[in-house]
């Protein structure tokens, strides 16, 4: 190479003699040559050259050094970067996931629990948590103030025991909600919740009358339970009064509903006469990706929204399984498919009170059936208007099927169930309001299996460019979040101009089913049209405006308590409602 080097430094000028630009590498025989770029070509002595080499030696020295510096930047661990302010993306991650607690991880070893001093913050409500998140306490509730109005057709009107619903509809100002509630994490893997309803504590016109001796009021009882996160193979056990893994719309929490009411469903097969909470025991998991969840557990059939029940009998078993074929930027662009079941003894009790409201004779198992409307007229209990309704029914065994469909992209939204329900070996009785009873045979009659079912399906639009937020812990939608909050203020100056800030505005239609109605046993048919707009002051705040259209297809029974013929009432025909809410949550 020295030599060839040399060669160059006594040729003619690289301008003259262009062939001096390049060095020839000659390999070995039968190889061909390589031809390299030769810095010789523009140097004019050996001293020339020898300054190159030692400059090249020590660029290449400085680069294998920033070469190892890397490679040892490449082997160490990587710190997660923090999640932008306002996602969920700490809540939302697959129970299959490591944990880490949602936030930054300590560069030394840490032991659990051993710093216990709490740093206060605003999280969609007051919170307070340790430095390495592994406590952390949550205090809220929420709040919801409606107003309705009314009118029916003759058939609605109609007085009770002629086939009209039951209280009849009237012009209310209303809570419809009043809840406080604490939640948070010990020890990094517990977590609890404890929310208690000051409202939702009437237990009357329940499934039968009465279903037990002095029962309220008392305040009513949602969340209570404990859970163990990240355990092998179960995943999460969550044990306590909780929701049942049965509906989309059940498990979607009341704060951030479409629209002012579910749907029928809920009061017929979801949540009936417990407010849609139960005590039991429930596993959560799902595949390390989320795509796949599963919910399973084992409840106590209640028939109250107390978390208790003193009779025996009413064990339900209830599972839901998840596939998320879809879902892309955090959830703007998904679809959700699932099918849930259970499978229970209906509630025993009495079929007999005397006049102290003590059973009489035997407790029997038995279900009501019934449904109030899409907007309510009042707190639970008699100042709501029951729809349709069965009657009680004693049956030996009951199953139920639900099938999701929801999808989203971007600021539109789609959501949809059906539900079914066989009563199996289901009796009439002549238990519980003569007045609500739907046209049956005789009490006592023996009329086989009874199959009810429902469904609803519901498009919505962000007209604000927002998207809805979804949740891989219990695979529902989660809290929306306004791009704007929304303020009017006036400037400074002379001019004062106004500033507003609209929030966020979203519009919704959706089409409501329900059918009590099968063989001899006819408790009455809805289908309700529901218009709805929602107006998001911020995350925590919002307004609802919804117009509702039910038809209600309904016969009153034949039978009286005694078992005597009497006469039949029509009370189908249309009923108009309109109601608005303020709901926010802290």
């Amino acid at each position: 190479m020295l030599v060839g080097l040399m060669a160059d430094v006594h040729a003619a000028p690289p301008a003259t003699n262009p062939a001096h630009e390049h060095v020839a590498l000659v390999a070995a025989a039968g190889e061909p040559t390589l031809t390299l770029p030769s810095p010789s070509a523009r140097l004019d002595s050996l001293s020339d050259v020898a300054e190159a080499l030692e400059a090249e030696r020590l660029r290449i020295a400085a680069l294998d050094g920033r070469l190892a510096s890397l490679e040892v930047m490449q082997s160490a661990p990587v710190e997660p970067l923090p999640a932008p302010a306002g996602t969920a993306a700490g809540r939302d991650a697959p129970r299959g996931a490591a944990s880490t607690s949602a936030g930054k991880q300590p560069a030394d070893p840490y032991e659990v629990g051993s710093d216990r001093t709490l740093k206060d913050k605003w999280a969609d409500g007051f919170q307070a948590e340790s430095a390495n998140k592994d406590f952390r306490v949550k205090i809220g509730g929420r709040t919801q103030v409606d107003a309705v109005a009314f009118s029916a057709g003759p058939g609605p009107n109609r007085s009770p025991d002629q086939g009209g619903l039951n209280p009849k509809l009237a012009n209310t100002v209303n809570l419809r909600r009043g809840r406080f509630r604490i939640e948070g994490r010990m020890y990094e893997l517990y977590d609890f919740a404890c929310e208690y309803d000051y409202v939702n504590e009437l237990n009357v016109a329940n499934q039968q009358f009465p279903t037990e001796k002095d029962a309220g009021p008392i305040t009513a009882v949602t969340d209570l339970w404990l859970q163990v996160r990240e355990l092998p193979i179960l995943g999460t056990v969550r044990v306590g009064n909780q929701k049942d893994p049965y509906g989309y719309e059940h498990l979607t929490s009341s704060r951030w509903l479409n629209f002012m009411e579910r749907s029928f469903a809920q009061d017929a097969f979801e949540g009936p006469f417990n407010n849609g909470f139960v005590p039991g025991i429930q596993v959560l998991n799902s595949t390390e990706d989320g795509s796949v969840g599963w919910q399973v557990g084992e409840f106590k059939n209640t028939a109250n929204p107390f978390g208790f029940s003193n009779s025996s009998g009413g064990s339900m078993t209830v599972g839901r399984l998840i596939w998320l074929p879809i879902f892309e930027d955090e959830g703007r662009k998904l679809m959700h498919l699932a099918v849930s079941g259970r499978t229970m003894e209906p509630r025993r009790q009495f079929l007999a009170y005397d006049a102290t409201g003590q059973g009489i004779g035997p407790e029997t198992p038995g279900v009501r059936f019934r449904s109030r409307g899409d907007i309510r007229n009042g707190p639970p209990g008699p100042l709501n208007s029951i729809y349709a309704d069965s009657g009680l029914l004693t049956g030996t065994w009951q199953n139920m099927i639900g099938l999701e469909f929801v999808a989203n992209n971007g600021p539109w939204s789609f959501q949809s169930e059906y539900f079914g329900s066989w009563l199996y070996n289901a009796r009439t009785t002549n238990v519980g309001s003569y007045l609500n009873n739907g046209f049956q045979p005789k009490p006592g009659t023996n009329v086989g299996t009874v199959y009810y079912q429902a469904g609803y399906a519901e498009v919505l639009y962000f007209l604000t460019g927002e998207s809805r937020t979804y949740s891989k812990i219990e695979y529902r939608f989660d809290r929306p979040v306004p791009h704007n909050n929304f303020y009017a203020i006036r400037g400074g100056g002379s001019g004062r101009r106004l500033t507003i800030s609209e929030g966020a505005w979203q519009v919704g239609v959706r089409y409501n089913y329900l059918c009590l109605n099968d063989g001899e046993v006819n408790g009455g048919v809805l289908n309700g049209m529901t218009l709805g707009l929602n107006w998001l002051l911020n995350p925590n705040a919002r307004v609802y405006f919804n117009y509702d259209f039910t038809y209600r297809d309904f016969v009153s029974t034949p039978w009286t308590k005694a078992g005597a013929p009497a006469p039949s009432y029509n009370g189908s025909g249309c009923v108009n409602g309109f109601g608005t809410r303020l709901a926010f949550d802290f």
